[in-house]
């Protein structure tokens, strides 16, 4: 139970394991081969977030602590080298087992729900779904719904959600997930492909956001795909083609490649340089870091307001 509980699931060549706390991928494999970095979910917890549903933002809000229509909300640390606030708040909750789901027999698709209510860093209450279907020729599709069910008010001691015009504001919302990519063999062996025009440039100290810029004739141009070799990569991506869009790793025996395709404006790229890179993160991003203070693309749920987030993850020959 270290991870809550762990639910498998099967589809043609393809297995899955989900762990119920942080709605996290535990692994996925293709005919036995790994196509996200797993982790011993019985025995340890995973490393940098590995698999975790990241909501109500993704990513980073800088000096933990956010202005939203005027009003200040701190938010708890959880990465003290940089002083922000990291990959928002459901990562170490345990989510539960929809009631819907059956009891018995191999199951291919599992529906996992939380309610995360209102708190002094966020005075709003979601809903939030996360459903993981496994398919035998499209791979893992995950599609993680939140709907803000209501808003806070002030009291005297207590700052909530803020009034416009008579009415609660909509809630702030971001969503991500986080797994790495892996072809089982060192990441500087693997041929990196992702379709992104811009890199966002960060303060290597902070990790805040400075800008964004052309990747062209930097060693962040992954578009036309080449081997990594020692480049590190802890960057947000956009410049992202309109609709779906792939990121591909390639490599180890056989030359498959990992694939995670989605249709958001931003993805971050982790070379997971901490972890031994045995991967590379790719993180599906609806809002660059620190968005909750930019307005950057940021999403805004008024109360009964849904947002749909879907990524797809497989291996192609």
């Amino acid at each position: 139970m270290i991870n809550g509980e762990l639910i498998d699931l099967r589809a043609g060549a393809y297995e899955a394991r989900i762990a119920t706390q942080g709605a996290t991928l535990v692994h996925l494999r293709h005919e036995g081969r790994d196509v996200v970095v797993p982790f011993d979910a019985e025995a340890a917890m995973p490393e940098g977030w590995q698999g975790r549903a990241l909501v109500p933002w993704p990513n980073r809000i800088k000096d933990s602590a956010y202005t939203y229509c005027g009003q200040t909300y701190p938010v708890p640390c959880n990465e003290p080298a940089t002083g922000s606030a990291l990959h928002g708040l459901v990562g170490w909750s345990d989510f539960a087992v929809a009631s819907d789901t059956p009891q018995e027999g191999e199951l291919s698709e599992v529906p996992l729900e939380l309610a995360l209510p209102a708190s002094y860093a966020y005075p709003w209450a979601l809903e939030i779904s996360v459903r993981f279907h496994l398919d035998a020729a499209d791979g893992l599709t995950v599609t993680t719904t939140s709907t803000n069910v209501g808003a806070a008010v002030s009291t005297r001691a207590t700052t909530g959600a803020p009034v416009l015009d008579g009415v609660s504001a909509p809630a702030p919302y971001g969503v991500s997930c986080h797994p790495y990519l892996t072809r089982s063999v060192p990441l500087d062996e693997c041929v990196l492909e992702v379709p992104a025009a811009l890199v966002l440039d960060v303060d290597p100290h902070t990790m805040a956001p400075l800008g964004t810029r052309e990747v062209a004739g930097t060693d962040w141009d992954w578009r036309a795909g080449r081997l990594v070799g020692a480049t590190q990569t802890d960057n947000a991506y956009t410049g992202l083609p309109e609709g779906p869009w792939s990121v591909t790793l390639t490599g180890g025996e056989g030359g498959h490649s990992a694939v995670i395709t989605s249709d958001v404006p931003w993805c971050q790229l982790y070379s997971a340089d901490r972890l031994g890179r045995p991967g590379v993160a790719v993180e599906p991003m609806t809002c660059p870091p620190n968005a909750f203070n930019t307005g950057e693309d940021l999403i805004t749920l008024a109360v009964g307001e849904s947002h749909e987030f879907v990524y797809r993850l497989s291996e192609k020959a």
